[in-house]
């Protein structure tokens, strides 16, 4: 395969890989369609049959770089169990959390894996990170309560924040409390396992 070659598939393979990245958050795994993915790519749809052997090597290869994105994201802003920071971690990778909240509604579990087959796992990082912190050999089911606790707010906020805003119609004069009060419960289950 020449230069040109190779730079042109890797130009279409990241073509696919954003637009399946962008649909599937909305669309889901299960509805998403190849010629769905290619139209938005603007490519051929054999393509992805060529590059990735079907639609379910495209999602692998999608949900593997949402997963490294959203890893890469946080440890450039330094988040840790230390330091959550003060934004809603979806609104860093609004990808990501989308479509790992449709492929679990979806009931695609092994699309979940993924992250966590490639070490892309934030979630098992800071589960990784508390337990070394707490002078560990395994985490306690205390441990991962509070991870639990992390990855339910922020994926519930992710999927329900219009719905919150809306039926408990939260104003802009409302929502800074409202926040407030997200990162203190976030952070309630890691201080006080930190604290230990």
């Amino acid at each position: 395969m020449d230069k040109n070659t190779y730079k042109g598939r890797k130009n279409v393979e990241k073509q696919l890989i954003n637009s399946a990245a962008i649909l599937v958050g909305s669309i889901g795994p299960n509805q998403l369609s190849i010629r769905d993915i290619a139209d938005h790519a603007g490519v051929n749809h054999a393509q992805i049959h060529h590059y990735f052997g079907g639609k379910q090597g495209l999602l692998e290869a999608t949900y593997k770089q949402l997963a490294f994105e959203h890893m890469e994201q946080l440890e450039r802003r330094n988040v840790n169990p230390d330091n959550l920071g003060k934004e809603p971690l979806s609104d860093i990778t609004d990808n990501y959390f989308r479509a790992i909240i449709r492929a679990v509604l979806d009931k695609k579990m092994d699309l979940v894996r993924i992250q966590v087959d490639a070490g892309y796992s934030m979630s098992r990082k800071t589960l990784a990170e508390l337990t070394k912190l707490s002078g560990l050999k395994k985490p306690t089911a205390e441990i991962k309560a509070a991870v639990a606790l992390v990855m339910a707010l922020e994926f519930g906020y992710a999927s329900m924040k219009d719905y919150i805003k809306e039926v408990l119609k939260i104003s802009d004069k409302d929502l800074p409390v409202f926040m407030n009060l997200f990162y203190e419960a976030r952070e309630l289950g890691l201080k006080k396992i930190l604290k230990k």
